[in-house]
């Protein structure tokens, strides 16, 4: 079993954690990730702890402590423990941060025309509130930076944009935009869904105000839970628009008060997704282990290889392969909606699982994929 020169020991992933491996060339991480075996025993011992939980209650035990998985993840990210919180999804995380902001009527936020809908309707939703939404035009899901730039003005509160866009695989140099924005003193609002976990991501670099990824999709977890960061010094501007006993510092016997947290706690309502929390924190850790460096150049040298084989077969590469742009994401089209949609039918019924979306198909391998997997998808396609 080949794989490409990255370091990682593919062939150990492959027999000990992704057993579907064996059965099918599963390229459709963007979707929905299979869990690691690791990470299915975890889900199975959190259900087990469900069976008898009068067994912590008599020992007097605490719960599950999420500290060091927020440590681990503000490691990743570079970032203080005390700026991450978890949300119970991607689209709930930006809402939270949409509706935080103290909008005036006139006031405008800026995104790509290309976001998944999910963080569309958030910003949308402001409407009511007399916010004008901005999208920016982005030709087969590539967002040029100067155009965006363009909508920008003096009534500009809030910027959101993709690390990685979903249909297209484009990633944004979200470093220059944050600088721009930062200077300006408007709310950066990241994206990471795409990206974190198979990408380099420091929000430092990035200059993010706010950065939302959801678990299920490149982090390898279960939904219920997103990795939500806001900077420290952007909270006092984000009052949170709900309140929960998870949120204040009131203790739970006391005469409730309204006390917001002083960290990222305050953007979290009830309690947490212990079971998704499980499985990140198992998830994170193989992450961890293979190097996020690594698994990015794996990545890469598989779409290298399936971008070549793609050309020499006459399909169109919708994604953009400059290296700044570039990602571990990639589309392509047979010439049509239409005919893509055949395309996509003909490739699950040869166990090649892909996903169909609006600028083509779509490939999103992971640490654990092959050449070998690559091929399968190219000798389909022949």
């Amino acid at each position: 079993m080949s794989s490409v020169s990255s370091g990682l020991d593919v062939e150990r992933l492959r027999s000990c954690e992704f057993p579907l491996s064996s059965a099918c060339a599963y390229l459709n991480h963007a979707a929905s990730s299979p869990l690691p075996r690791r990470s299915a025993e975890a889900l199975r011992r959190y259900g087990e702890t469900r069976l008898r939980p009068d067994l912590r209650y008599r020992s007097g035990g605490p719960g599950h402590d999420s500290g060091p998985l927020r440590r681990a993840l503000a490691d990743a990210i570079n970032c203080d423990p005390s700026e991450i919180g978890f949300v119970p999804s991607t689209s709930d995380g930006v809402g939270i941060v949409a509706n935080a902001i103290d909008w005036r009527p006139g006031e405008n936020v800026v995104f790509p025309e290309c976001e998944y809908p999910g963080v569309v309707y958030p910003w949308l939703n402001l409407a009511r509130r007399g916010v004008e939404a901005r999208m920016v035009p982005a030709p087969l899901g590539h967002v040029d930076h100067d155009t965006l730039a363009a909508l920008i003005d003096d009534r500009t509160r809030a910027v959101m944009v993709s690390h990685v866009e979903w249909s297209s695989g484009f990633r944004v140099d979200v470093e220059r935009l944050g600088e721009l924005c930062r200077k300006r003193g408007i709310l950066l609002v990241v994206d990471a869904i795409q990206s974190l976990g198979v990408t380099p991501v420091d929000v430092k670099a990035m200059r993010a105000d706010v950065l939302v990824a959801g678990c299920y999709k490149m982090l390898m977890g279960i939904p219920g839970t997103a990795v939500l960061y806001v900077r420290r010094d952007a909270m006092p501007g984000l009052l949170p628009d709900r309140a929960g006993q998870e949120s204040v510092k009131t203790p739970m016997l006391d005469r409730p008060e309204l006390v917001w947290k002083d960290d990222a706690h305050r953007y979290q309502v009830g309690s947490e997704s212990l079971a998704a929390l499980y499985v990140l924190e198992s998830s994170l850790g193989l992450l961890l282990e293979a190097g996020v460096s690594r698994t990015h150049a794996h990545i890469l040298g598989l779409i290298d290889r399936l971008a070549a084989g793609l050309g020499a077969r006459g399909f169109t590469v919708t994604s953009s392969l400059t290296p700044h742009a570039r990602s571990t994401i990639m589309s392509f089209t047979s010439g049509g909606r239409e005919k893509d949609a055949a395309l996509h039918g003909y490739l699950l019924e040869r166990d090649v699982v892909v996903s169909l979306r609006p600028y083509g198909v779509r490939v999103s391998p992971h640490l654990y994929n092959t050449r070998e997997d690559v091929d399968r998808l190219l000798g389909a396609l022949s």
